[in-house]
């Protein structure tokens, strides 16, 4: 009964923790302008669809260029380009 117990416990735990960890969708014409911009300023041939605000604070703003290609910018609140990929 114990372990059960124990079992039950750690699994709630673990399922708290993936939640916390999970992208927040957020629509484009909410994305702050600054954000945004650099995105737009550091990709300057994609076309953005999606953004999404992770937990640590940083927006991923998501498109694809012309030939299709999928990109994405990981940019601060304050407008700094932190990742491309």
């Amino acid at each position: 009964m114990r372990r059960l117990l124990l079992l039950m416990i750690l699994i709630c735990g673990c399922a708290q923790k993936v939640a916390e960890g999970r992208k927040e969708a957020v629509p484009l014409d909410q994305v702050p302008a600054a954000v945004m911009k650099a995105a737009q300023e550091r990709l300057p041939e994609v076309k953005f669809d999606s953004a999404f605000k992770t937990p640590e604070g940083l927006y991923e703003i998501r498109g694809k260029t012309k030939t299709g290609k999928i990109q994405e910018a990981e940019v601060n609140a304050a407008g700094e380009v932190v990742l491309v990929e």
